[in-house]
């Protein structure tokens, strides 16, 4: 008897549409929501790429020692972090703020290159790491958000 009931269903095609879709369901979600989640990361990494390159172009173009100059390198914190010189802007990325920038000025060397300046340049260098916050694909999957480190340099021209 048993055996007749699952002879009858495995020819059956009645219901297999909703056993496929409830099999389906999850992979398509999942394929979405990471299309949706690395998107989101490659997004928060372009806006503080494009933070970090500001503040270093900007400290470049203000004198040959740059971070001589609490204001200048505020301001440029300020730029990267929100876009703007003066404090109060919106976070360019969630979380972050202009004291999250680091910025320094080492002495770099020219590289051999031949150019009317000193063999001894100053080099403006921002950098930023972070943990992407993300949509939560990575902690629904158990997975550690992915850390994102950003760093830009710039020969200081002066101003």
């Amino acid at each position: 008897m048993l055996s007749r009931i699952i002879r009858s269903l495995s020819h059956d095609q009645q219901g297999s549409v909703l056993v496929e879709a409830a099999v389906l369901t999850p992979v398509l979600f999942v394929l979405v929501y990471g299309v949706l989640e690395f998107s989101w990361i490659f997004f928060q990494q372009q806006l503080v790429v494009s933070g970090v390159r500001d503040a270093a172009r900007y400290l470049a173009q203000m004198s040959s020692n740059p971070c001589s100059n609490t204001t200048w390198v505020s301001n440029a914190q300020n730029l990267a972090a929100t876009g703007t010189i003066g404090s109060g802007g919106t976070a360019r990325v969630l979380g972050w703020s202009s004291t999250d920038v680091n910025i320094s000025c080492p002495a770099g060397n020219t590289g051999g290159f031949t150019y009317n300046a000193p063999t001894t340049t100053v080099l403006v260098q921002t950098s930023f790491a972070f943990t992407d916050p993300g949509l939560g694909l990575f902690g629904m999957l158990g997975l550690q958000a992915p850390n994102i480190s950003v760093s830009h340099q710039e020969r200081a021209i002066g101003g």
